[in-house]
């Protein structure tokens, strides 16, 4: 008596395409009883589960909090405000604990380790891509020759026949700003740094394992950067937005804002350190007060006069600073 062949659960042609083994309402009540950890882990399994737990993120869009530690045996903790909860990531297999954050995107990191070489990271499947070191440069605007572990002697060649800076000593290489993006079906990523009116990006595709580089226009530096759908919004000390538009090969210059008028509100415009992009795609400055950061105003450019003019309220939606954008805030956000 024959016996019926056994149902494949994944397909022998590619190891992504799972078989619709179990219905969504199933998958959903499984990733309802996983913790944050198993929940990120679980996504992974196939493009059903990853479809199945962006339904659950949208009934649950909770930011959590990360804490990082100093010491090798805790890595980092994750704090969730919704259930008052803390999860502890041990044992990632090297040293993570010498190594800062400088941009997240989902449950990805942007990390640079104790050697100023750069990675990414996924916490909680543990998956770690390795970038291009820090002397891959492509092009002449920015050389880095390693003298150390972690020192380098850097030369900047600024446009416009400028200047040519050398360092002439060894020092350590300070990352000012970055941005990461990473879609987490296709794993594509595209990563940005900052130094001085320097910009360094690369994404996963191209060609050569080398950081390509961005100057900005008239040497200007930069107070911050932000990433969305495509685009990068770059603020600068005397609060201009230049944006770059990276949907193609290579980035283009695509939009800018300049301020017609910076009144004596504005000032000090080093208090100007935030960006932040909302849900609309509207441009937002943030003005830190000198006591701090937990009180701050919220500046809207006027498309009419492009002035800069202060703004009291965000409607239906809350900053999130760090990531430079806003989300939905309801049921008492």
């Amino acid at each position: 008596m024959a016996t019926a062949p056994k149902k494949k659960l994944i397909s022998s042609d590619n190891d992504t395409e799972w078989s619709p083994v179990l219905a969504p309402d199933l998958i959903r009540s499984i990733f309802e009883r996983l913790n944050f950890a198993e929940f990120h882990r679980a996504m992974s399994i196939s493009l059903d589960w990853y479809s199945t737990a962006e339904l659950c993120y949208r009934q649950n869009p909770t930011p959590w909090l990360i804490l990082f530690s100093n010491y090798r045996h805790i890595s980092c903790r994750l704090f969730d405000p919704l259930h008052d909860k803390t999860y502890v990531i041990r044992d990632l297999g090297f040293d993570f604990h010498r190594s800062c954050c400088l941009a997240t995107s989902g449950s990805w990191f942007l990390m640079l380790d104790h050697r100023t070489d750069f990675y990414l990271l996924n916490l909680f499947t543990r998956e770690r891509i390795r970038l291009p070191t820090l002397e891959a440069i492509d092009g002449r605007q920015m050389k880095f020759k390693r003298v150390g572990e972690s020192d380098f002697l850097k030369t900047f060649t600024y446009r416009e026949g400028y200047r040519s800076y050398s360092s002439g000593l060894s020092t350590k290489v300070v990352i000012e700003n970055a941005v990461l993006w990473v879609d987490e079906r296709s794993r594509d990523y595209l990563v940005v740094w900052s130094i001085e009116c320097f910009f360094a990006y690369h994404k996963k595709g191209d060609n050569n394992k080398t950081w390509k580089v961005i100057q900005l226009k008239k040497n200007e530096g930069c107070s911050d950067i932000v990433f969305r759908e495509s685009k990068l919004y770059v603020l600068n000390p005397n609060l201009n937005i230049t944006v770059f538009d990276f949907s193609s090969g290579s980035p283009n210059e695509c939009a800018s804002f300049t301020s017609q008028d910076i009144g004596l509100t504005l000032y000090p415009l080093s208090c100007f350190g935030h960006l932040v992009i909302t849900l609309s795609g509207e441009v937002l400055l943030i003005k830190t007060r000198r006591y701090g950061i937990y009180s701050f105003d919220v500046y809207k450019m006027d498309p009419k006069s492009s002035k800069w003019r202060e703004i009291y309220s965000l409607g239906n939606e809350a900053i999130l600073l760090d990531l430079g954008t806003t989300i939905a805030a309801k049921d008492g956000w």
